[in-house]
């Protein structure tokens, strides 16, 4: 018989109210060791700038800038769209020309506290990923000399407060990179110089992710003593615990950060190797947290090392399920637009997909997860926006002095849902509200 506990009051304070096959004193203890606090965030060793505030003001307003795209119409929130928790707003990621990407987008609340980003984690900081994003020429198609002259004539002096003066780019071609005839003209130091600063602008959008955080949800403030779940809510709860969802969707961020297979294939007659595809690709990588561009190799050749082959073979990146009820798509193919679809189909008696590679995941052979309405509702309560607790905000500190106009002198937040898109003034800057 498990013994249901409602958690009421101040700190964990409970109640036992009543012996139900639900929550147990033991499910409500590990539950609240999940909540969302400052302190679960990493630091970012490769990222001398991570925690810098001019540089997350800087890399706020490079987020929203569609003119980092070779036809003026992608920019990073085209994919991590504020509107929807900062999730793709289309099940299959569109670039320029309205080119399909090969999947769904990855949200970007918490991801910073993962060690590996990407599906298939080909990418070991959030800075190389954004400059993934920039070249691939199915998302923004900008190549990193049109990155740099790009910073140079739009945001020079922002960029100088951060890294110092910008270097003359005057003998460098607008548009170059690796594999261009444009690119193999360039000197070794003039290719280093547009490497540097293309790798910085990653590192000032990693800056500005970073504080893109989902807390304060009415789960935390559940985990807090603050609130009272509801009874689906509850109920849901003790599934998600008893049935294993926990074993993957653990922590604060609510996923271990890890890869699993699960069983969902690509939907094609091209296979998705998920992770067993991203080690090579890592190991190559110029802009990797081991490589010349990194601010520290040491601790980017470490974590690699402790990547593991062992059942990567169509596995990928358990996403967060902070602020879930947020999204329109699941899976890294978002081919499910609701939520309890999506964990029937999956966790309903788990198999692989004819499409699928690989052996299917251990901790999630045999799970049964029937009662999907409940579920539902407990991982609605966990991203529910409700006034003055929203689910997705980035925070300035005191004496912080913001690019967008936040003027120092002040602790400033700044929610999710006051964000727009950078736009251009009749000069040309970037402006954003905050």
């Amino acid at each position: 018989m498990r013994v249901v506990v409602r958690v009421v009051g101040l700190l964990g304070s409970a109640v036992l109210l009543a012996c139900t096959p639900e929550l147990t004193t033991t499910d409500v203890a590990e539950l609240m060791e999940m909540e969302m606090s400052p302190d679960v965030l990493p630091a970012s060793p490769t990222n001398s700038v991570a925690d810098d505030a001019q540089a997350a003001a800087l890399g706020r307003l490079l987020f929203f800038d569609d003119r980092m795209s070779s036809d003026g119409t992608i920019s990073c929130a085209s994919c991590h769209d504020p509107d929807e928790g900062f999730s793709d707003p289309k099940p299959v990621s569109l670039g320029v020309m309205e080119l399909e990407g090969e999947r769904h987008s990855m949200p970007i609340p918490t991801a910073a506290i993962h060690r590996f980003v990407l599906w298939d984690g080909r990418a070991d900081s959030l800075w190389s990923q954004a400059l993934k994003a920039l070249e691939n020429e199915r998302e923004m198609d900008f190549s990193r000399a049109e990155v740099a002259h790009f910073v140079a004539r739009n945001f020079a002096q922002e960029y100088e407060d951060v890294f110092g003066a910008m270097p003359n780019l005057e003998e460098v071609p607008d548009r170059a990179a690796p594999g261009s005839s444009e690119w193999e003209q360039l000197t070794s130091s003039q290719q280093t110089v547009v490497n540097e600063i293309f790798s910085n602008v990653g590192k000032l959008i990693e800056a500005y992710e970073r504080r893109i955080m989902c807390d304060d949800t009415r789960f935390d403030r559940w985990a807090r003593g603050e609130v009272v779940m509801t009874g689906a809510e509850e109920t849901g709860a003790a599934v998600f615990v008893s049935e294993g969802c926990i074993n993957c969707h653990s922590g604060p961020a609510f996923t271990d950060g890890l890869f699993h297979n699960i069983g969902i294939g690509s939907g094609s007659d091209v296979p998705d190797r998920g992770r067993a595809g991203a080690f090579e690709l890592l190991a190559a990588d110029e802009f990797s947290g081991s490589g010349p561009y990194s601010d520290n190799p040491t601790f980017g050749v470490a974590k690699l090392e402790t990547m593991t082959s062992e059942g990567a073979l169509g596995a990928f990146r358990t996403p967060t399920l902070r602020g879930v009820a947020q999204r329109q798509f699941f899976g890294h193919r978002g081919h499910r637009e609701e939520l309890g679809d999506f964990i029937g189909e999956v966790y309903d008696g788990p198999s692989l997909e004819d499409s699928a590679v690989g052996e299917l995941d251990p901790l999630v052979r045999g799970l049964d997860v029937g009662n999907t309405g409940d579920v539902v509702a407990f991982l609605d309560a966990e991203g529910d926006l409700l006034a003055g607790g929203p689910a997705v905000r980035t925070v300035i500190e005191e004496d912080d002095v913001v690019a967008g106009g936040v003027e120092p002198g002040g602790a400033v937040e700044v929610f999710f849902f006051e964000l727009e898109d950078a736009v251009a003034d009749d000069d040309g800057d970037a402006r954003g509200r905050t």
